[in-house]
């Protein structure tokens, strides 16, 4: 049933409607006339159109293009009049720093000896100067904030120099002089390299207690490939609103962390970026006191396909993985799946994603529950790539929440099953492999995991989806690997290998019994036994490198096959 009220709220609607609409016709026919006769070089019809829809709707870039369509006409007045259209608009919008864009245009350059070019242009830089300004005091003030929490920085206030390794292990443990923190956001700087930075967002809680521990949860943009650039700070608009809407409504009490990546330096590929996220996070641990096992990750596209490679790849300083839209794989090397067995996964997926086909999902989910893996897939029926987007995602968001308000690392797990291609990445947990032997035959347990792709999803027009035939393998396996499966109990650990030339074992209080020897059996045989004590040199190393807490190390078993 249709109420009255309704009836004529839709007729308005309606009349409105018709009455504009012959006129956005018309706009839009003006536009392609003028890119027709652009592409004809008929540069004065197509100045012309341009300037006919102008008349109708300012646009940047339909001003620029009469600008250099008049230019090509070798019209100096209307080129003037367009470019200073084409200024006027980009002051209306806020968009300054174009003045580069006008002076590198070649086909501007009749006008560089013209008296009102040279106005236009110094008008131009000087607003952008003022902008700049502006904007460089903004950097200042933030930093200004950075640099007053860093002087309380966790690891420039903790002292060892008169302690043992006993008294520095209890005084880590219990260190709780973390700053007050009264903003809401945190803009900070992070050094990609000797020479280049970027900036990222810390979200805090309502009604912050530097005396209480809290939950960590980095979202990981995607779109890596398009980003080229490097920020000097991180505006909370960009990354609070918008797709990202739900995280802000739910967290809660959960410290959200924003990081920025751009095609050279991302958690995806290459993998020069990788080390970005345990970076940050070492860098938040500082300053705000974070709960070390209650670290998670998520992300959406490319950052859905980080988090996925980061429990792949690092799971060591994270408790859990979120992704929405992710394609599982590991861009540069293999992906070792049973990896997942230290740590969990919670897939978001659409059945009309092009990023990765439903099909493939559930072969995935099928896979996992074979092997045993804590992983979940909520599928939402309907929806393309860009999920979030919409206000259906919002249980997904919800659910993803509740998840993790459950969820806590466990670094003394008392199994691990470990694999990988590269050692930079051989470690998870208390089990680090140090050296690969890929020249032996593997043993038989270590097995590649795959599974087969016979559908695929494109975009057509109008972003349309469109399921194709295809034969693709789940995972690549790029290179040889090693494996590992290890377990403790009672001071006794049993290790077996494949193609691995040597590991560590590293040991924590909270695993074994200091006071009586441990064991190490490797394949079968054992390898030592032998009292180990807190070495004060091994745990301050560690800890130094991730501030993390809770994950300590006190020393370490080496062993050489």
């Amino acid at each position: 049933m249709i109420f009255a009220w309704e009836s004529k709220l839709t007729m308005k609607k309606l009349i409105i409607l018709l009455l504009f609409m012959p006129q956005y016709l018309i706009a839009q026919n003006y536009i392609a006339k003028g890119d027709s006769c652009f592409k004809a070089k008929d540069y004065v019809c197509a100045g012309t159109n341009y300037d006919r829809y102008l008349k109708t709707d300012d646009s940047n870039g339909i001003a620029y293009l009469s600008a250099l369509s008049w230019s090509l006409a070798s019209d100096k007045a209307k080129a003037l009049e367009a470019i200073r259209t084409y200024v006027k608009f980009n002051y209306s919008n806020g968009v300054f720093v174009f003045s580069k864009r006008l002076l590198k245009d070649k086909n501007f350059d009749f006008l560089e000896s013209d008296p009102q070019w040279k106005t236009i242009i110094a008008g131009v830089q000087a607003k952008e100067q003022e902008i700049m300004q502006k904007q460089q005091k903004k950097v200042d003030s933030v930093l200004a904030i950075q640099h007053r929490l860093e002087r309380d920085a966790m690891l420039t206030k903790l002292n060892f120099n008169h302690d043992n390794a006993e008294a520095a292990y209890q005084k880590i443990k219990h260190y709780n002089g973390y700053p007050a923190i009264r903003e809401k956001y945190l803009s900070l700087q992070f050094q990609m390299t000797d020479s280049t930075h970027t900036a990222f967002l810390v979200v805090m809680p309502p009604d912050y207690n530097p005396k209480k521990s809290y939950a960590v949860l980095f979202f990981l943009h995607g779109a890596v490939s398009s980003n080229t650039g490097y920020l000097d700070m991180a505006e909370p608009g960009w990354d609070t609103g918008g797709w990202n809407r739900f995280y802000t409504k739910y967290a809660g009490e959960v410290i959200m962390v924003y990081p920025h990546g751009n095609k050279d330096y991302n958690w995806m590929y290459p993998d020069d970026g990788f080390f970005m996220v345990p970076a940050m996070l070492k860098q938040v641990k500082q300053i705000i006191h974070i709960d070390d096992d209650r670290v998670f990750i998520t992300g959406h596209s490319n950052g859905a396909t980080g988090s996925f490679s980061y429990l792949m790849k690092q799971p060591s300083p994270f408790a859990g993985f979120y992704g929405f839209n992710t394609r599982p794989g590991v861009e540069t090397g293999g992906t070792y799946i049973r990896n997942i067995l230290n740590r969990s996964y919670f897939n978001v997926s659409t059945d009309q994603d092009y990023y990765y086909p439903p099909g493939a999902n559930d072969s995935l989910a099928v896979l996992m529950k074979k092997i045993g893996a804590d992983y979940q897939d909520h599928r939402y029926h309907g929806f393309p790539h860009w999920f979030p987007k919409f206000d259906a995602s919002e249980p997904a968001h919800k659910l993803l929440f509740e998840d993790l308000a459950n969820r806590k690392r466990d670094p003394f797990h008392s199994t691990i099953y470990w694999e990988c291609d590269d050692v930079k990445y051989g470690r998870c947990d208390w089990l680090q492999i140090t050296a690969l032997d890929t020249t032996v035959k593997r043993a038989a347990w270590q097995k590649n995991i795959n599974f087969e792709i016979k559908k695929w999803i494109v975009l057509g027009k109008k972003d349309s989806s469109i399921t194709r035939d295809t034969l693709l393998h789940g995972f690549t396996y790029r290179k040889s690997s090693g494996a590992i499966k290890a377990a403790y109990k009672n001071n006794i650990f049993t290790v077996l290998t494949s193609d691995i030339k040597s590991f560590s074992i590293l040991l924590s209080p909270e695993m074994v019994d200091l006071r009586k020897p441990v064991t190490v059996m490797v394949n079968g045989r054992i390898y030592c036994k032998q009292k180990v004590s807190y070495n004060k040199e091994f745990l301050l190393t560690g800890f130094r490198n991730t501030a993390d807490r809770s994950a300590l190390w006190v020393n370490h078993i080496e062993v050489l096959l």
